[in-house]
């Protein structure tokens, strides 16, 4: 399971690529843990849309753990929430 950091800036795009890479390895969905997060910026929620779209690819998807109010408010006013499968954590 991907457990995401309190912020989530465009500087830590190159270690979230690594964890994902890492978890898509396995082919199959990809745990990650919201909890904590607070902050998340467009580049990360590009990044996920992006690993959303691959997973679909392969049958697969992101099933998230816990609960962001900022990732939920990001995702819907950008229109991902569906896309992103968040509707089911609010």
């Amino acid at each position: 399971m991907l457990k995401l950091p309190s912020e989530l800036a465009v500087s830590r795009i190159e270690e979230l690529q690594q964890q994902i890479a890492q978890e898509l390895h396995e082919e199959r969905d990809i745990h990650i843990d919201i909890v904590d997060l607070v902050r998340v910026d467009t580049a990360c929620i590009q990044l996920l849309c992006a690993l959303q779209k691959q997973l679909h690819a392969i049958e697969h998807k992101i099933v998230w753990h816990g609960k962001s109010e900022a990732l939920l408010e990001a995702v819907h006013v950008l229109g991902l929430s569906d896309f992103l499968a968040l509707h089911d954590n609010i």
